[in-house]
Formats: C-alpha cells, sequence, structure tokens
C-alpha cells in the first residue's frame, strides 16, 4: 500500500492535533492557539476554537473509467512512480481534489489507510485464475487500481470496468513539516451511466454493446480547419466526398509553455484532455534532454532511445498518446500525415506506430459477464477488438507496415476461429523491392527523410487503404490487391500465407470489375476504437543512449459520411 508516515516531529501535540481534526472530518488543521483566552500553546486541553481549517477534501466520489489501467508489483510495473499529472488517465484514474487554505504552504501526501475487505472486483486470467482489484493511491493523490500479479502472462493492462462496485475507501493526507494527518472516507464507484443505456437489462448482450461499444466522437472539428479545401483533397471514397463530414481533426499547432529549468518545453500540455491522454514530456528524455514525445512546432514528434522511459517497460507500457475513454471511433476515413528519417541505431528492433485498438486482455471476462457467447467470426466480431494497424515503422530505418489483425493472440481457443492478418509492406531505401507498395527509384542515406501521408477508410464492408511517399507518388494510391497479403497466424508465429487463390474471397469490389473500388475484408471490425500512438524498443541506457531516428505528426483527420455507412451491410469474415 502507497504510504508516507506522519513526520516524528511534534509527537508530543499530534494526538491532540488528530483528535481536533477529526471532530471535522476531512479537514486538516494546524495550531493557532489565543493566549488570551488561557491557551499557552504547550500541553494540556485547549478549546477547538483555537483551530482553524487550513486544508481539506473537496472532492467525495470518483468513478473508474471504462477502461482502467490495472497497475501491480510485477516489475514492468512502477505505480507508486506518477507520470507527473492525473491528465495521463490512462494510468490514473483520478486526482484526489483538495483545497489549502491562508497560504499555509502544505506539502500534502496522501495514503489509502483502508476500504472494504470484500472488493468485489476481480482481475481474471485463464492461466492464474482470479485476482481481487483494489484501490491504491499515490503519495501525489493519484488514485489507480491495483491487483496482484506474479506471473508475466498474468499482465492485465486496460480491463473493462463496466461491473466496478461503489466502495468506501479511507484515505489520509499528511503534511511531514507539521506532523499532522487526517483522514476521511471517499466513495470509488463504476464509470458514469451512459445516456441511451436505461431500456436495456443490467448483465445482457444489449447492456454490453450500449455500455461498452459505445462511440465516443469529439462534439464538433478544428475550429480553423478550412473544410472545404480538405475535403477537395480527399481520395476516391465509397461515398461522394461531398457527403462526408470532419469530425476530428488534430493538427499539433499548440504553443508549448515556458521551458523549465533543464530547458524542456512539455508540448504535450497544449492537447485537449478531453481527448487525450498524455504525460509530462520533460519527465520521459534522452541523454541529451530531448523529449521523447513532445508537440512542437506544429507537429508531435515520437522516437525512442535506452534513457527513454517506454524501451525499460516494453511494448505494451509505452503508451504515448491515446484516446481511451474520450474518442473511440466506428467506420470513416482518417487521415494523418508524418515525416521520419532513415538513421537509426543498428541492430536495435524499434517500433514507431499509430494504430485503431485497445491495449492488454480481450474482453473474455467481460463478456462472461453480460452473457455474450462467442460461437463463431460474426460473433466475434461483433463483440470483440479488431487491432488495426494503420502503420508500424519496424526494425529497418525505411521500412514499414500495416496491418489488420483479428483474433491475433488465439485469446478465444477454437479452430474455427484461427488468427488471420493482412500484410502490407512499404520499403522506401529497397529500388529493387518486388513486395513494396511503394518503390523509391533511389536507394537511400541514413540522412534522408521522408514526408508520407497514409489513409484508411473503414467500412462495415470492408477497408480502403491509400499512401502517399511525397516525391515518389504525386497522389493518395489505394494499395491494389497484388500487395495485400493475407497470412494466418499460430501461437503468435506466422503459420502460413494464403496463395493468390486462397485469399480472393476477402475482397470486394464494390462496382464489379473496377479495381479502383476495391474493398479489404479480413478483420474488419464493427466495434469502436480509439487511438493509440507509442514508440518503443528493446534499446539499452548504455549502448543506445540518445535519440537518433524521430517520427512527427503533422496531423490526424478522421471523416464520416452523414449516413454512417447505413447502406452498407456488414461483413463478418
Amino acid at each position: 500500500m502507497s504510504r508516507r508516515a506522519a513526520g516524528s516531529s511534534g509527537r508530543t501535540r499530534l494526538g491532540l492535533l488528530l483528535a481536533a481534526a477529526l471532530c471535522v472530518p476531512g479537514l486538516l488543521a494546524v495550531a493557532d492557539v489565543d493566549v488570551a483566552a488561557g491557551g499557552s500553546g504547550g500541553a494540556g486541553p485547549v478549546s477547538s476554537n483555537a483551530y482553524r481549517a487550513t486544508a481539506g477534501f473537496t472532492g467525495l466520489e470518483y468513478s473508474v473509467p471504462f477502461y482502467g489501467r490495472l497497475w501491480s508489483d510485477h516489475s514492468h510495473d512502477q505505480p507508486d512512480v506518477p507520470e507527473a499529472a492525473a491528465t495521463a488517465r490512462a494510468q490514473y484514474f483520478a486526482e484526489l481534489a483538495t483545497v489549502e487554505r491562508d497560504g499555509s504552504g502544505l506539502d500534502l501526501s496522501f495514503a489509502v489507510e483502508g476500504q472494504s475487505e470484500d472488493p468485489g472486483y476481480e482481475a481474471c486470467h485463464p492461466d492464474v485464475g482470479c485476482k481481487d482489484v483494489t484501490v491504491r493511491v499515490t503519495s501525489e493523490g493519484l488514485l489507480y487500481l491495483y491487483v496482484p500479479r506474479t506471473y508475466g502472462r498474468s499482465r492485465h493492462f486496460y480491463t473493462h470496468l463496466g461491473g466496478f462496485p461503489r466502495r468506501s475507501v479511507e484515505l489520509s493526507a499528511s503534511d511531514a513539516g507539521s506532523g499532522l494527518k487526517v483522514y476521511r472516507e471517499v466513495t470509488v464507484g463504476p464509470p458514469p451511466a451512459a445516456a441511451g443505456c436505461e431500456d436495456y437489462g443490467d448483465n445482457t448482450p444489449e447492456a454490453y454493446t450500449c455500455l461498452f461499444l459505445r462511440e465516443l466522437l469529439p462534439p464538433g472539428q478544428a475550429a480553423d480547419a478550412d473544410v472545404e479545401t480538405l475535403r477537395a483533397a480527399l481520395p476516391p471514397l465509397v461515398q461522394d466526398s461531398e457527403n462526408y463530414r470532419l469530425v476530428f481533426a488534430e493538427e499539433f499547432n499548440g504553443d508549448p509553455p515556458a521551458a523549465d529549468d533543464n530547458g524542456c518545453r512539455d508540448g504535450l500540455s497544449t492537447l485537449d484532455g478531453t481527448v487525450w491522454n498524455y504525460f509530462d514530456a520533460c519527465d520521459n528524455v534522452d541523454s541529451r534532454g530531448e523529449p521523447c514525445g513532445n508537440v512542437a512546432g506544429g507537429g508531435f514528434t515520437m522516437a525512442v532511445a535506452g534513457t527513454c522511459g517506454s524501451s525499460l517497460l516494453g511494448p505494451s507500457d509505452s503508451m504515448l498518446l491515446s484516446t481511451f475513454n474520450h474518442f473511440h471511433m466506428k467506420y470513416g476515413y482518417v487521415e494523418f500525415q508524418y515525416t521520419f528519417n532513415s538513421d537509426q541505431w543498428p541492430n536495435v528492433f524499434q517500433n514507431l506506430n499509430l494504430v485503431l485498438y485497445t491495449a492488454g486482455l480481450k474482453l473474455r471476462y467481460m463478456r462472461d459477464q453480460y452473457g455474450v457467447e462467442i460461437d463463431d467470426w460474426e460473433d466475434w466480431l461483433k463483440h470483440s477488438e479488431v487491432e488495426v494497424d494503420v502503420f508500424e515503422a519496424t526494425r529497418h530505418g525505411g521500412s514499414e507496415i500495416a496491418h489488420q489483425y483479428a483474433n491475433w493472440d488465439n485469446y478465444d481457443d477454437s479452430p474455427s476461429l484461427r488468427p488471420i492478418r493482412t500484410l502490407k509492406w512499404t520499403d522506401y531505401c529497397n529500388s529493387r523491392s518486388t513486395r513494396s507498395i511503394v518503390v523509391n527509384p533511389n536507394s537511400c542515406q541514413a540522412s534522408d527523410t521522408f514526408t508520407v501521408t497514409r489513409g484508411i477508410e473503414w467500412t462495415p464492408r470492408g477497408y480502403r487503404t491509400y499512401i502517399r511517399a511525397h516525391g515518389i507518388q504525386a497522389d493518395l494510391t489505394l494499395v491494389p490487391k497484388n500487395m495485400i497479403h493475407i497470412q494466418r497466424k499460430h501461437n503468435g508465429r506466422v503459420a502460413s500465407t494464403l496463395s493468390t487463390r486462397a485469399k480472393e474471397p476477402y475482397f470486394e469490389y464494390l462496382v464489379p470489375g473496377d479495381t479502383g473500388t476495391l474493398l479489404e475484408q479480413v478483420g474488419v471490425a464493427h466495434t469502436p476504437l480509439p487511438f493509440s500512438i507509442s514508440a518503443w524498443s528493446y534499446m539499452s541506457p548504455e549502448l543506445h543512449p540518445y535519440i537518433r531516428k524521430r517520427l512527427t505528426f503533422d496531423y490526424i483527420r478522421v471523416w464520416q459520411p452523414e449516413n454512417l455507412y447505413t447502406d452498407m451491410e456488414p461483413v463478418y469474415q
């Protein structure tokens, strides 16, 4: 349990002060003795009028998110090291609300002193069974959820918390300088109710679908977006471009605050906290002081090095930006532009990616709770998440891949649901590549940079993938069928690549015979998915102390047609 004991100074008067403070629950008090009224400031009873409220808890109820991050004592977790602020809501679900009065200058430290003996919520894994989930708090006042973990495979990461019970948690606030400590009971409960789900019964598939698989979309579009100009640049989509509305535009053009004592400017703080989960950029820097992820100069730049936290925590803990619980999209056209350099440490795997996906275990135990049965691909695609890897920059300095994964980790152990994915390869530095969807007529140097625009239209009947490598291609180009490979996986590895004939059933032309109307139908998702953008590797601080390869996003934009594809019947391959 995360604790910080009260200071040893002032032990003689601590009992009196604590007793007085407990008379007013939630208030931290300091001595303010009125000598004229008979008080001397020493031992002995004094009037309660001799104390004034100096600080208190102002928030007494807190809700967990629909997706919650479960921390543990596993070596990959550091639950007592906050990511600087509660804006990293993918990690900590709330920050304790307190108030200080009269400029007392208190340095409050928080701890959980107790909670219900029966937590009422468990996290389960097929290999290690179920374990209780409890509430904890960092000394800085950030609330998080904890589960005991002893085996690497029992890592839970993000999990559904819709059934989290209301429970009382006793907290303490202490100030080491004065030796004071006060207690307050707060309530931690389930996620806020989702509007429109009131008509569904509890613990039913309909309630599951409504409460969890909600479409979370921002209320509008970027205020300064020239929508007509942007619409004119759209590639050929399923519907006429005039039918599409811009529902989200992140241009990464915020003005970072002033530099800190080390000269670092936290540009991530310019992002909208109602959409993005983010961290303090200046807490994650390389040996030269460059942030591993930051917003500056009109873009979001991310990278890895041996001294960056993501390389030490491993791939699933390396999220730099995400929209969990804020912005989940279902269907639409996603377009983004980025620039990267080819230089990187040799012979080191690193991964810079943008995906539509929710990290962590699949939703098996939530499905059990709501009575959802998975018997075929239709069930699975309706009630589970598909990983849509829009792109991943890989080990090689000038290479990328893109995927759509279905059931990629054998979570539902059924021969009929064998994991399947697409593979689309882009190699910017190999002029003789026969598998790349972009062929650069020139080989490239480590100092070369590439600017790329990518787009993917996600419809109920499949995906349409576009790419433009600036300077090599003039326009966004639809990826052709012969450059889309389909693979079966087994135990996390590629088991086979389908032949041309075998993969044919996974494609459709909206207009028969018109190759420009191609739809890919592998792993077509039908559940809302959030964005996650991350960079990770397995570098060491000694051998790879500073950043060499960087990737900068210029923008991310999401368009949706007015009818949200209601004229298209979904596909469940």
